[in-house]
């Protein structure tokens, strides 16, 4: 999660125009949309939900699927809206066919960055608390709890473990694919791109919101990553092109030729006699 966002910068940072400023500003665009997207589903969205009659519990039937779109439309609205302005307004008029794809690279890399920060501060955590020293520090009934849970940590096989990496591979290929639609739809100026990168987004979370009460995991995280090398295949098909600096430059000034006026006297005197 950490070291694969750092792997793809370090592959795009030299090519194309601006370098790690713009996976920067991909980065700073995730954040700045999630301070948008949390507080809305946390203080609006989801207590709207539940006064309509959804139950947030639900694992199947119609409340699960209302759930599943509103979740997803709001994660692709917030996202996909962030990713428009900072293309149409921070990075405005930057022709270069790379930029999107370091965009994206920062959006979703930052994104892996942070969860996987957070996978390595639980297992900080459990390794601290599997100290038998540390857990006689906590009363006889939470040390009771904590044990259980991690039991529960670490009963959970290996191979499931590292779907959760797995799942921020797709995500960092959606991302990329979504950054070259979005950033299509400004240097094109057609709003089609930006709504399929909006639907996008939504079909992809809306599914893992659904599928993952459904079907195993491993198929779910099968299918995603089915979806994202699709997805980012087909935005490389369509990425915008734009001429290099290089092929822009004058071609260099054709040598002259001087013609000389030979007078009749020349022309007498050269004769061999």
């Amino acid at each position: 999660m950490i070291v694969l966002p750092f792997l793809g910068a370090i592959l795009l940072v030299r090519r194309g125009k601006g370098g790690f400023r713009v996976i920067g500003i991909g980065a700073l665009g995730f954040i700045l949309s999630q301070v948008g997207h949390l507080p809305f589903n946390q203080f609006l969205l989801l207590p709207g939900l539940r006064r309509a009659g959804v139950d947030l519990a639900a694992q199947a039937g119609g409340s699960l699927w209302v759930l599943a779109l509103a979740a997803g439309l709001s994660a692709g609205l917030f996202e996909e809206l962030a990713r428009y302005l900072v293309f149409r307004f921070w990075l405005r008029g930057q022709k270069d066919e790379y930029l999107p794809w370091k965009y994206g690279i920062g959006h979703g890399g930052i994104e892996a960055i942070l969860t996987g920060l957070l996978v390595l501060y639980t297992l900080v955590q459990v390794l601290a608390l599997g100290n038998e020293g540390v857990l006689g520090g906590f009363p006889a009934d939470q040390a009771s709890l904590i044990r259980s849970q991690l039991e529960t940590y670490w009963a959970v096989p290996w191979q499931e473990a590292l779907l959760g990496a797995w799942e921020r591979v797709s995500a960092l290929l959606f991302h990329l694919g979504a950054s070259v639609f979005v950033y299509k739809s400004v240097s094109e100026r057609n709003l089609l791109w930006l709504g399929l990168a909006i639907v996008g987004h939504t079909a992809l979370n809306g599914f893992a919101l659904i599928a993952v009460s459904q079907i195993s995991l491993f198929l779910v995280e099968l299918l995603l990553f089915a979806f994202a090398l699709a997805w980012v295949a087909w935005a490389w098909l369509v990425r915008p092109r734009f001429a290099h600096q290089e092929d822009l430059k004058p071609p260099p000034p054709q040598p002259s030729l001087s013609v000389r006026q030979i007078t009749t006297e020349q022309i007498e005197e050269s004769r061999y006699e």
